[in-house]
């Protein structure tokens, strides 16, 4: 089985209870799944990217100018 079709079409052949215990058996290992994704992201800090140490490591001190102000002077209201 290896498509939703084929997994919702042999679920639907079993007896109710069977059903029932590979549901349960579902809801326990997402909830264990979503347990360890949650303990995991807290614990591992995001660090972002320095972007203007970079841009002050590749341009220097040059001020660069604000492409989105000068392209909406040139716009027609």
């Amino acid at each position: 089985m290896s498509t939703v079709a084929e997994i919702q079409s042999a679920l639907k052949e079993l007896p109710l209870h069977e059903a029932q215990e590979i549901a349960r058996w579902l809801r326990n290992y997402l909830d264990q799944d979503r347990d360890t994704c949650d303990t995991s992201s807290a614990q591992a800090p995001v660090s972002l990217p320095n972007y203007a140490a970079r841009r002050k490591m590749i341009f220097g001190e040059k001020l660069l100018p604000n492409m989105v102000v000068l392209a909406r002077e040139q716009e027609r209201w």
